[in-house]
C-alpha cells in the first residue's frame, strides 16, 4: 500500500508542478531562493556534497551497505538493497525522466532555466535510496539514529544541488517518492518472507520490549534532523537570515517541505521496520 501511495504521489507532484501555474511559479520562486544562497566560497562545497549521489559514489556506498548485510548473514536484506538501488535509479533516469520530460519556463529564473528532462531528480532519488537502504541494513536499536542521519544526508545533497541550479524543488519530491516506492516494496517483501520463512525468531521478544523506546527515540532523532536542516539554512544565509527568509517566503516554505519530506520518508520506513 505504501509503495502504491508513493507512486500516486509521483504522479500528483508531476501534475501540480507542470500543469498548475501557481504551483509552478512557487516552485520557481523556491528555486530562486536557493540560487540566492550560492556564494563563490560555498560553490565547491555544494558541488562536492551533491556529487556524492553521482553513479560512482552511489554504487560504492551501495556495495558497502550490501557488504554489511552479508557480513551479518542477512542475505535477504542484501538482495533487497540491490533491488532498491538498481530499481530506483533505473526508474528515475531511464523511465520517468524521458517519459515525463516537458519544458518549464518562469521569468523569475531569467537565464537559469532547468532542462526539460529533470523530473524526478536522479540525485534526490539516489540520496534517499541510500538513506533508506541504510535503514534497512541497520540493527534495530540503531535505526532511529540511522533514519535521522539518512534524512540529513538526503537534505544536504538536495539543498546543495538546488543552489547549483540543477533541479526544481518539485524534482526533489518526485525523486524521494520514487525511492520510497522501491524501499516500501522491499520492506513488504522482506516482512512477508520473514513471516513465511522465519529467521532469528529468538530476537522477536526483545524487539517488542524495545518498540516503545524506539518510537520515542525515532521521533526525537527525526526532530533533530529537521532542526539541523533549519540551522544549515540560517548558517548559509548569515546574520541576515530572518530578512532573507522574509523576502524569500516561497523558499522558506519549499525548503521546509523538502526537509519534512526527507524526515517523513525515512521515519515511515524506520517505523514500518520497527513494527
Amino acid at each position: 500500500m505504501g509503495s502504491l501511495l508513493a507512486i500516486a504521489g509521483v504522479a500528483l507532484v508531476r501534475v501540480l508542478a507542470f500543469e498548475v501555474p501557481t504551483i509552478h511559479h512557487g516552485d520557481a520562486l523556491t528555486l530562486h531562493g536557493f540560487l540566492s544562497l550560492d556564494r563563490p566560497s560555498l560553490h565547491p562545497i555544494a558541488s562536492d556534497i551533491a556529487n556524492i549521489a553521482n553513479p560512482a559514489p552511489y554504487g560504492l556506498i551501495g556495495l558497502v551497505l550490501i557488504g554489511i548485510a552479508l557480513s551479518q548473514g542477512r542475505v535477504r536484506v542484501a538482495a533487497a538493497i540491490v533491488v532498491v538501488l538498481l530499481g530506483a535509479a533505473v526508474t528515475t533516469d531511464y523511465i520517468l525522466k524521458p517519459l515525463l520530460a516537458a519544458h518549464r519556463y518562469d521569468a523569475v529564473l531569467t537565464w537559469q532555466q532547468i532542462p526539460d528532462a529533470s523530473f524526478p531528480s536522479g540525485h534526490a532519488t539516489a540520496s534517499m535510496a541510500l538513506a533508506l537502504c541504510a535503514i534497512l541494513v541497520a540493527a534495530q536499536r540503531y535505526r532511529p539514529y540511522v533514519a535521522a542521519a539518512g534524512a540529513v544526508f538526503a537534505i544536504a545533497v538536495c539543498y546543495s544541488f538546488l543552489t547549483l541550479d540543477w533541479h526544481y524543488p518539485s524534482d526533489v519530491l518526485g525523486g524521494y517518492l520514487v525511492a520510497a516506492a522501491w524501499a516500501g516494496a522491499a520492506a513488504t517483501v522482506l516482512r512477508y518472507s520473514n513471516e513465511r520463512w522465519p529467521a532469528h525468531t529468538g530476537r522477536q521478544a526483545a524487539g517488542r520490549l524495545l518498540s516503545q523506546v524506539q518510537a520515542r527515540t525515532l521521533a526525537a532523532s527525526l526532530l533533530a534532523a529537521a532542526l539541523v536542516a533549519a540551522l544549515v539554512i540560517v548558517a548559509v544565509a548569515g546574520g541576515r537570515a530572518v530578512d532573507f527568509l522574509r523576502v524569500h517566503t516561497a523558499f522558506a516554505v519549499g525548503a521546509g517541505a523538502i526537509a519534512l519530506a526527507s524526515v517523513a520518508v525515512a521515519g515511515v520506513l524506520a517505523a514500518i521496520l520497527r513494527d
